[in-house]
Parts: C-alpha cells; structure tokens; sequence
C-alpha cells in the first residue's frame, strides 16, 4: 500500500523570500550532512516497524499545545491525516534533527493531494519542562506553520503514550533514549504506520499521501 518511492521536491505552493529559502536550505542541507556522519544508536524503546495491523487507536488523553490551550488527542487526530513525533525542548542531540525534518516534510506538504488536511505533530515527552513557552519556541526555531502543532500530556500519561506509540515491549529509557520513530495516524485517528530511526521526508510524505486517499 505504502509506496517507498523517492518523490521528487517542488517549490513551495506559497511564495517565501530569498532570505526563507536560504535559511531552510542551510537547515536542510546541515541536517543530511549530520544525518549521514553519525551513527545513531538502537533506542531503548523502538518496537515494530512499518505497517500496523490491525490498526491502533491510542487512548484518549488531555494535552495542552503551544498556545497554552487544553486539547484531547482525539480532538488533535479525527478527520486530518498526521505525522507524529516525540520530542523534548531541553535535547540538545537528536531533537534538533528530528524538528529538521519535520520542517523538511512541512515544505513538501502542499503538495500532498488528499481528501483530509495533512499536519505535523511534535508531543513533548517532559512536561516538567515542555510549557507551552518553551513548545512555542522550539516549533518557532524551525519556522513551524499552522499545520504543525505541539502539545505536551500530562506527566501521568507520558509513559503509556510512549509504550503505545513504539509498539516496544522494552523497559522504557530515560528521556536522552527517547525513539526517533515517526508515526503517521489517519483521519480516524488510528495508528497505520512506524518508521525506523529519522527517516527520510519523502518517505513520510509518500505514507501521509497514501493514508490522505483512504
């Protein structure tokens, strides 16, 4: 179902300045070039990968975004199509990466065709530190649209959505070995599919467009 061809990148839909398009080619180009010099360790919680099937839906919990607003997961999910990752404002090591690529996939989104909006979704795993100040300067530090949001749930239910979402039977790590997996849900809300470790942008978008015509 989920094609693993590599799509080739447009220009955005929107005009962007020169100044825009420099700095996020700079970003890009510093990413891949770190991406492809350091050799990532095996996470403590990475479980399957690929397709998920049967479906998942995670339960249902309150997160609070960027904005300061109180939001079900749910609410977040149904009817759009979303990239979902796991991060924390304090790293210093593969967060910075993976808000990279998440950029790298927000440039391609208005080129996605489906029947559903497509959209990003960073969960900040640390809530002793991810506010929603410090959820609003991370996504501002990689130029984040309206389509990409961050939200942080409660310290209560962090570990569950972490287990949930991995699909690992592992003990969890501590924050540092958090997965670098992302994981695309459809407009139902439903887990379909987990990538390995940072994968690359055109694989993302190919899953997001893939699940936008289901």
């Amino acid at each position: 179902m989920f094609r693993r061809n590599v799509r080739t990148c447009l220009a955005p839909a929107q005009p962007v300045s020169l100044r825009q398009l420099t700095r996020r080619a700079l970003l890009c180009d510093a990413t891949l070039a770190a991406m492809a010099s350091v050799s990532f360790p095996a996470y403590a919680q990475h479980g399957t990968t690929g397709l998920v099937s049967p479906p998942l839906r995670l339960d249902d919990t309150w997160l609070v975004d960027q904005t300061g607003r109180k939001r079900l997961l749910s609410d977040l999910l149904l009817q759009r199509v979303t990239a979902v990752q796991t991060i924390y404002t304090g790293c210093s090591s593969v967060c910075p990466l993976q808000g990279a690529l998440f950029s790298a996939v927000q440039e391609r989104m208005p080129q996605i065709r489906a029947r559903y909006p497509v959209q990003l979704l960073s969960i900040g795993i640390d809530p002793l530190s991810d506010s929603p100040s410090a959820l609003h300067a991370w996504l501002m530090r990689f130029q984040a649209g309206p389509g990409w949001t961050a939200a942080t749930p409660a310290l209560r239910d962090v570990d569950r959505m972490r287990t949930t979402l991995s699909g690992s039977a592992l003990p969890l790590g501590n924050l540092a070995d958090h997965a670098t997996q992302i994981y695309c849900f459809d407009a139902r809300a439903m887990l379909r599919w987990r990538s390995d470790d940072l994968p690359r942008a055109d694989e993302i978008c190919d899953v997001l467009s893939a699940l936008g015509r289901t």
